[in-house]
C-alpha cells in the first residue's frame, strides 16, 4: 500500500483543500501516515503570502528531500504558482513535482465537496476562490487570478453532510468570499434554513462587500450565524490605503463598523493590520494607532510589510528599515493586547453559545475561547458563561 503524507502551510482555503486531497487519496486506497519520515508521497500544500512564508515552506522542501526513503514530493499550493521563484533551481530535487493546478489532484473542480475535516472539531467549508482586487501590496491575484463560486446547492449539502457527521460550526472560507457569485448574504440565507442544529462563521470578508441584509441575518438569525466578523483594515491612514490601492477611506470604514457594532453589540470584530508599508511614516503610524484604539477592535492580526516581486508595491521607494518595522509592530502588538483584554472584560458573566475545540475547550459565537471541561456535555452547541481566564 502507498503511503502518503500531506503538509499544509497557510490560510483556511489552503487547509479545505488538503482535505478534499486527502479524501481523494484514501478513496483511491492510499494509506495516511502520521510523519512525512514514513511516507512514499509527501504532498506539500503551500503558502507564499510573505517572504517567511516562502523561507519556511522551502525549508520543508529541502528537508523532506534529504529523507533517507527518497518520497516522491508534490508541490501544490500557491508558492507552486508563483512564477519569481524557481524551486527547481532552488532545491535541484528530481523528485519534486511541481503542481500548479490542484484540479490535477481533485479532478471535477465544480464538485469540491468534503464528508469530515481530520483532527478538527470545525470544518472549514471553502466557498470561493481566486481574487482580482490587486492590492498593491498582495501576491494573492497574480497565482490566484480565476474567480469561482461553489455552486449553493452544492454549498448546501456539503454543510448537510458535514453537520450529519458531527460537526457543528462551519466556517465558510475563500480567498476573497465577498466575490461569491450571487453574493454572500443570498447564501446564508438558503444556509439558515438547513433544518439542523449548527451555526456558521464567516471567515474574513471585506468592509464594502457586507450589505444590510447579511448584518439584518445576523441579527436575526444569532442562534445560526456567529456574532464575529474578520473585516481587514491594513492601515488608519487614508495616503497609505491609496497607496495599497484599498478601496474605502478611514472614515467610511470607521462609519460602517459602527452601524455593525450598534447593530451587534456583542460582535468580535477583529481585523488584518500591516504595518511598514513602504512611505509609511511615523505620523501615518500613530494614525493608524489611534484609529484602531478608537474602534471596537476586539482583536488584531498584525503583519509586517514583506516585499513580493511582482507587485506593484515592490517597486515603491521609501522603503521601511526592519528594525523600525520591528518596533511599529511592537506597538500594535501592545495595542492588541489591550484590545483583547477589553472585549474579554464586556463579556465576563454573560452567557454565551460555544462548541467544543478540544476536550478542555470551548468557543463562543463571538470568538471567545474559554476553558472548561466538556467530558460530560453531550450537545452539540450550548451554553457557558464567560469567565475571567477566557481568551480571544
Amino acid at each position: 500500500m502507498t503511503k502518503f503524507y500531506i503538509y499544509t502551510f497557510g490560510c483556511k482555503v489552503n487547509q479545505y483543500e488538503s482535505q478534499l486531497i486527502s479524501e481523494k487519496y484514501k478513496k483511491d486506497n492510499f494509506v495516511h501516515v502520521e510523519t512525512p519520515e514514513e511516507a512514499d508521497i509527501i504532498i506539500f500544500n503551500s503558502c507564499t503570502l510573505t517572504k517567511q512564508a516562502d523561507k519556511e515552506c522551502q525549508y520543508f522542501l529541502r528537508k523532506a528531500s534529504k529523507f533517507p526513503n527518497n518520497p516522491k514530493i508534490i508541490l501544490t499550493g500557491c508558492l507552486a504558482k508563483n512564477k519569481n521563484i524557481d524551486i527547481k533551481q532552488n532545491l535541484k530535487n528530481e523528485n519534486i513535482i511541481i503542481v500548479q493546478d490542484k484540479t490535477t489532484l481533485f479532478p471535477e473542480h465544480t464538485k469540491q465537496t468534503i464528508t469530515s475535516f481530520d483532527k478538527r472539531s470545525r470544518a472549514f467549508l471553502k466557498i470561493q476562490d481566486g481574487c482580482d482586487s490587486f492590492c498593491s501590496y498582495c501576491i494573492v491575484p497574480y497565482v490566484r487570478n480565476i474567480l469561482w463560486s461553489k455552486p449553493d446547492n452544492e454549498v448546501i449539502s456539503e454543510i448537510t453532510n458535514l453537520v450529519i457527521n458531527g460537526y457543528a460550526e462551519i466556517v465558510l472560507t475563500g480567498i476573497h468570499i465577498g466575490k461569491y457569485n450571487g453574493g454572500c448574504s443570498n447564501l446564508l440565507n438558503k444556509i439558515i434554513k438547513i433544518p439542523l442544529e449548527f451555526r456558521v462563521r464567516i471567515s474574513s470578508i471585506e468592509i464594502n462587500e457586507i450589505d444590510n441584509k447579511l448584518i439584518e441575518l445576523m441579527q436575526n438569525y444569532p442562534e445560526k450565524i456567529c456574532h464575529h466578523l474578520h473585516i481587514p483594515l491594513q492601515s488608519g491612514n487614508d495616503d497609505i490605503l491609496k497607496y495599497m490601492n484599498r478601496k474605502y477611506l478611514t472614515k467610511t470604514f470607521e462609519e460602517k463598523i459602527k452601524h455593525i457594532t450598534n447593530i451587534l453589540p456583542d460582535l468580535a470584530l477583529t481585523t488584518d493590520i500591516i504595518t511598514g508599508f513602504p512611505g509609511e511614516n511615523q505620523e501615518h503610524h500613530k494614525e493608524t494607532c489611534n484609529f484602531i484604539k478608537q474602534n471596537p477592535f476586539s482583536r488584531l492580526h498584525v503583519f509586517r510589510y514583506s516585499d513580493r516581486s511582482g507587485t506593484k508595491a515592490s517597486s515603491f521607494i521609501n522603503k521601511v528599515p526592519q528594525n523600525i518595522i520591528k518596533s511599529r509592530a511592537k506597538d500594535l502588538f501592545e495595542i492588541d493586547l489591550e484590545k483583547r483584554k477589553e472585549f474579554i472584560n464586556k463579556n465576563i458573566g454573560k452567557k454565551r453559545k460555544t462548541v467544543k475545540i478540544g476536550k478542555d475547550k470551548v468557543l463562543t459565537d463571538n470568538y471567545i475561547t474559554i476553558i472548561t471541561d466538556t467530558t460530560k456535555i453531550s450537545k452539540k452547541i450550548f451554553e457557558v458563561i464567560v469567565p475571567e481566564n477566557a481568551g480571544i
